[in-house]
């Protein structure tokens, strides 16, 4: 009697440990490369919510200036249950973009209560490979995104995450206004400055879509951001600085979401070339010797007050 009793105990331990070990594997995410997205354990599913509009997820664990990947979907229709979208995926760190520069909607699918079945493809490999990919709403700002069936070509979505949805483009503007770097804006003096806090930097997840755009439309992913004071002109001016095998600095100028112009100024390969853009708005650009502790004037540009840059 007693061994019957304790081959009870065990059998009720060993299912209890089993359903404990069960519980603990389906939060294990699933995960692409080293990308693991952090998802809640427990949401409440909302239906019929509407997706149109830009929603971003990033994955940046060690908060570094370059995030190790940003996954955007461009959703553009999800009425009379149809979704179509477009996504962009930068990983390793700038190294890896599956996106496209035109329209063209990757993603397609059908929307049923809370849920969306896709196809997609990616804009890495080829087109004709396609996967499979569940999307989950979760509540108007949230929803989960899960690959299903990954596609046989190369890819670079995250297999499983939160996207979420993006802030409209004046709410980023309301942010950068009072964060603007002065002119002059000597670019060797912010190189050389021990403390560098005297200067408005921004992270391309902190000026996100302004990030998204210069991607989009001049294929530049910017690793940090510089807001600059161009007098209230009705254009914003901005300094991006992109990471690879050398490091460049590029003038941009946006309005209304479009880029009006852009010029690499200033960059680091085998000399050092660096930049000083003046209170008139006039850009010096400078060669670097470090031999001599000297620099020599290479060119200069103009900032235009319709925003075009006059070389």
């Amino acid at each position: 009697m007693m061994k019957i009793t304790l081959l009870k105990y065990l059998i009720i331990f060993f299912i209890l440990t089993s359903c404990k070990n069960n519980e603990t594997n389906d939060k294990v995410l699933s995960k692409e490369g080293d990308t693991i997205s952090n998802l809640q354990e427990e949401v409440k599913i909302k239906e019929n919510i509407s997706l149109d509009g830009e929603w971003e997820f990033v994955y940046n664990p060690n908060n570094d200036d370059l995030p190790d990947l940003v996954f955007t979907l461009s959703v553009q229709k999800t009425n009379n249950n149809e979704f179509i979208a477009q996504y962009c995926a930068i990983a390793q760190k700038g190294n890896r973009i599956d996106c496209s520069n035109d329209e063209e909607f990757n993603v397609k699918g059908v929307i049923n209560g809370n849920k969306i079945e896709a196809t997609f493809y990616s804009f890495f490999d080829n087109k004709k490979m396609k996967g499979n990919v569940e999307l989950m709403l979760l509540d108007d700002d949230t929803f989960q995104w899960t690959i299903t069936k990954k596609p046989s070509s190369e890819f670079y979505a995250p297999t499983k995450c939160l996207i979420k949805k993006k802030k409209e483009l004046s709410e980023v503007k309301e942010v950068a206004t009072n964060k603007r770097n002065g002119l002059p804006f000597d670019f060797d003096k912010y190189n050389n400055v021990k403390d560098k806090s005297v200067y408005k930097v921004y992270s391309s997840d902190e000026l996100s879509e302004i990030a998204k755009i210069i991607n989009d439309q001049i294929n530049e992913f910017p690793a940090r951001i510089f807001l600059i004071d161009n007098g209230n002109l009705p254009f914003e001016t901005y300094i991006i600085e992109t990471d690879g095998d050398s490091i460049t600095q590029i003038l941009v100028n946006i309005k209304d979401s479009k880029v009006l112009s852009n010029e690499i100024i200033g960059y680091e390969s085998d000399s050092n070339n660096t930049f000083i853009i003046n209170k008139d708005l006039s850009v010096s650009m400078y060669k670097i010797d470090s031999n001599n502790n000297s620099k020599s004037l290479t060119k200069t540009l103009q900032i235009k007050k319709d925003g075009s840059i006059k070389i």
